[in-house]
Formats: C-alpha cells, structure tokens, sequence
C-alpha cells in the first residue's frame, strides 16, 4: 500500500515537473483512474527523466524568466524615466503659456483703458461743439465711428446734434444707436 502511494506522488511529481517544462509525455489523470495497474509503469517512467533533471531543467526555465522579467522592468523604468521628463517639460511649457497668457491679457486691458480714454476725449471734444457745427462732423464720419460717440454722448447732447444731422443719416445713426443698446 505504501508503494502504491509513493508511486503515485512520483508520478504527480514528475508530470508537474513535465508539463512545466512543457513535456506532455507524462499523464497523472490515468493514475488516478486504475492506480493499481499505473503503479508499476509510473516507476519506469521516473526512470527516464531523473528528477535532478527536472530540477535543473526547472531551474534553467525559471532563471530564464527572471532574466526576462528584470529586462521587462528596467525597460519599463527606462520608459518611466522618459515619461518624467517629458512630463516635467509639459509642466514646464505650460507655466510658461501660462506666464505669457497673463502678459498678453494685461497688454489688452491696457489697450482697451488707453482706447476708451480716447474715445471719452473725442466725446468731450463733441460735446463741447456747437450741436450744428458737431452734427456736420458727425455727418461725414463712418456710421460705427458716429455711434460711438453718440452713444457716449449725454442723451441730451446727443439729441441736439441728431437734430442738426441730415434726416437719412439721423434715421441710420438712430437705427444703430437702438441695436447698440
């Protein structure tokens, strides 16, 4: 009774030791089916293939995969590396966009301050005029140009100079005066 058992722990060693070589030579599942008749073929077997063979055939496979395996991982930090850098150089850029985004929107506040002093100085130029004499300037200016400075004007500096403007051009300046609004 006791051969029969280590028969078959001999049998299920070698297969194991076997199919992870990749041999297939060696099927345990027969064992387990009739263990009487296997017993005495499971011992020939073990005589083919020692199981200091297998071990070193083991072995040999199991430092071949560590090998690949620390070749995997150093190739993965090498990308890990990489990545990092190209990270930080992202990083970098990005602050810098963001540095020259500030510039740029101070630049356009200041442009738009430094424009509307302008227009406020043309308005006060305007206002200051004889309504006929600021309506026949306003007559010859563009009509986006008229606009603004009407629609910068008082309402009540405005309505004397439209009075003295040509009626088409008072119609159009009054038109685009309403939609501006």
């Amino acid at each position: 009774m006791k051969t029969r058992y280590v028969a078959i722990i001999a049998a299920g060693y070698i297969s194991v030791v076997a199919a992870f070589i990749g041999f297939d030579a060696f099927d345990i599942g027969p064992v387990f089916a009739s263990q009487t008749q296997k017993t005495t073929e499971a011992v020939p077997a073990a005589s083919n293939a020692t199981p200091l063979d297998a071990e070193r055939s083991l072995l040999d496979a199991l430092n071949r995969k560590e090998k690949e395996l620390n070749a995997r991982e150093e190739e993965v930090v090498k990308k890990e590396e990489r990545l990092n850098i190209v990270k930080a150089d992202i990083e970098q850029r990005l602050s810098e966009l963001k540095l020259e985004h500030e510039k740029i929107a101070a630049l356009v506040k200041k442009i738009d301050e430094i424009d509307d002093q302008r227009v406020k100085r043309i308005v006060k130029i305007y206002e200051s005029m004889n309504p006929e004499e600021a309506a026949s300037r306003i007559e010859k200016l563009e009509e986006d140009m008229a606009v603004m400075i009407l629609s910068s004007m008082s309402e009540r500096k405005a309505a004397k100079v439209l009075s003295f403007v040509n009626v088409s051009k008072s119609a159009k300046l009054s038109q685009s005066l309403r939609v501006k609004d």
